[in-house]
């Protein structure tokens, strides 16, 4: 299986440093898609799922809310704004998560800034959207990628 170094970090750690045949990237964009020998490209990330495939065909679920990925033929870097592993996400915290960024919306207080609400609203809607399709499906690359 023909593989690219692969980094994933954010600001207070590295989620992962290996080897990977697929990654698959929530850019501003759209979903993205990218296998060894890939043309170089840089894309913003929103927040959402980067699922991999290692070199060892292992499927790997992350929470990623931002930042960017640098894609060259051989290497992939994706510096997060702040990243973690699906397998990692507490469920019940996420989904409070949301509730709150909801009641904020709501609320209608003076003092509320509805952009930053907004955000953090979507944010957390992506982060439990990433625990439960991992929890309940795995990754869910595409199979016809595998190798």
């Amino acid at each position: 299986m023909e593989t690219f170094r692969l980094d994933i970090v954010s600001a207070d750690r590295a989620l992962f440093a290996g080897r990977a045949a697929f990654v698959v990237a929530p850019l501003a964009e759209g979903e993205a898609g990218f296998l060894p020998g890939h043309s170089p490209l840089l894309g913003r990330l929103k927040a959402g799922a980067l699922r991999i495939r290692d070199e060892a065909g292992a499927e790997q679920a992350f929470y990623v809310s931002g930042g960017f990925v640098e894609v060259q033929p051989d290497r992939v870097i994706v510096l997060a704004d702040s990243s973690e592993r699906a397998a990692d996400i507490d469920e019940a915290l996420a989904l409070k998560a949301v509730a709150d960024a909801e009641q904020a919306l709501q609320d209608r207080l003076e003092n509320v800034d509805y952009a930053r609400a907004e955000s953090e609203l979507a944010e957390a809607v992506a982060r439990l959207r990433v625990v439960r399709v991992h929890k309940s499906h795995g990754s869910r690359l595409p199979s016809d990628h595998a190798g």
